[in-house]
């Protein structure tokens, strides 16, 4: 059977369409079948490393992080064949130099998304691990390690890039320094936040989550930042506050109370009997000693003062609650108490009321008490002396008293 010579079956390959010859389509075409091998490849390679070397309960996570990467891996995969397998197909001088400086910005692109990937991967399975410990400090040293890593990266690959460009780095850096005092001038406020947040981070004067006063800003700390803190007000608005005014201000930490003070005044009606008097009191110290969220061996409940309508019972006591809503649900229960004590004894809670007496026309009115001589006066006075029958010299309780002593 006759053949055909060689140059007539490879004519072909050799023809161009649009200024580019077949064997060249063919070449990238390979290319990208390798790229796309290479990409399944190290995907199934990374899986199988996954399900081998974490433990089962994390393999959920590892694959979110994974498929957050597959772009940037393509992207930086075909820029390395690019500027590999470009210059084998034979094209024009020009061409091959318009696409090494792509292949270039592009893998270093590529690199710069790769390496934010693991670090944000890095970074959320440290919060993973921070949320499942008791300290607060790992919470508030994740967000400032995931922007310091990218800007690590970011810096690096700004290097690449300008080292792509021809520029002279050395010379670069140089003239940074020339002009690093007009950017120490004109970045005061910013270099203040800075080393603000270093010593938020080295003294420790809140941590994330507590509930903090600074100036009229009350909330919780939601993010402590390089240059800013972060509070959540309970008007669920976010407030931006710079490092520098969290260390010149002082911060009233809430978060960090081992025992919430509950301070109030129980106001009795002035009818009330002396004897139902001490019980109510002796029975608002049983309750406070009842209640296990309430301190037991400091608080103070006593006949106060005599108010404009009422007989004021002060009762001063601490909370052991971890939580603003834990404290109002003591509240809540410890006040309940005091209500359902006060029906048992028949002790009214007194409000403000007026009255008008007029003596001369209300039926039953008060009579004027009869002028008493001096020494009767006297002997009364004396019945509450030292040594007198009718004054209480010491506290005298109905029960044991429920003292904290």
């Amino acid at each position: 059977m006759p053949t055909l010579p060689p140059h007539v079956t490879l004519n072909w390959f050799e023809e161009s369409v649009i200024g580019i010859e077949v064997w060249q389509f063919v070449g990238i075409g390979v290319m990208a079948l390798l790229i796309v091998i290479a990409r399944f490849a190290i995907v199934i390679a990374l899986n199988q490393a996954i399900t081998r070397r974490t433990p089962p309960d994390r393999h959920d996570f590892w694959q979110g992080e994974l498929k957050r990467l597959h772009r940037p891996l393509l992207l930086m995969l075909g820029a390395i064949t690019l500027a590999i397998g470009f210059p084998v197909l034979d094209f024009d001088a020009d061409v091959e130099h318009v696409v090494e400086i792509f292949a270039n910005f592009a893998s270093t692109f590529a690199g710069v998304l790769v390496g934010f990937r693991i670090v944000d991967a890095g970074a959320d399975y440290w919060k993973q691990i921070a949320a499942d410990t008791e300290s607060k400090l790992d919470d508030q040293l994740v967000p400032l390690a995931r922007t310091s890593g990218k800007i690590f990266v970011g810096a690096i690959g700004g290097v690449f890039i300008l080292q792509n460009l021809d520029v002279n780095i050395t010379s670069l850096i140089a003239g940074l320094g020339l002009g690093g005092l007009a950017v120490a001038l004109a970045a005061q406020d910013t270099l203040k936040n800075l080393l603000g947040g270093a010593t938020i981070l080295a003294d420790k004067p809140f941590q994330v989550g507590d509930w903090v006063i600074v100036g009229d800003i009350e909330g919780t700390v939601e993010q402590v930042g390089f240059r800013s803190t972060r509070i959540r007000t309970f008007a669920d608005s976010l407030i931006t506050v710079p490092n520098a005014r969290m260390t010149d201000t002082a911060v009233n930490n809430m978060g960090q109370r081992s025992w919430r003070r509950y301070y109030t005044t129980v106001g009795i009606e002035y009818h009330t009997d002396p004897d139902r008097i001490q019980a109510f009191v002796e029975g608002v110290r049983a309750i406070v000693r009842a209640n296990d969220q309430m301190r037991h061996d400091y608080y103070i409940v006593e006949l106060h003062s005599f108010g404009d309508f009422a007989l004021n019972i002060m009762v001063y006591t601490f909370i052991g609650a971890s939580s603003w809503n834990e404290e109002l649900r003591t509240r809540h229960i410890f006040n309940l108490d005091i209500i359902r004590l006060a029906q048992e004894l028949q002790v009214g809670f007194a409000f403000p009321t007026q009255t008008l007496h007029v003596a001369s026309q209300v039926e039953g009115a008060a009579e004027v008490p009869e002028p008493r001589e001096r020494d009767d006066l006297a002997r009364s006075i004396e019945d509450f002396a030292p040594d007198g029958r009718a004054g209480q010299r010491t506290d005298t309780p109905i029960t044991g008293g429920y003292d904290n002593g």
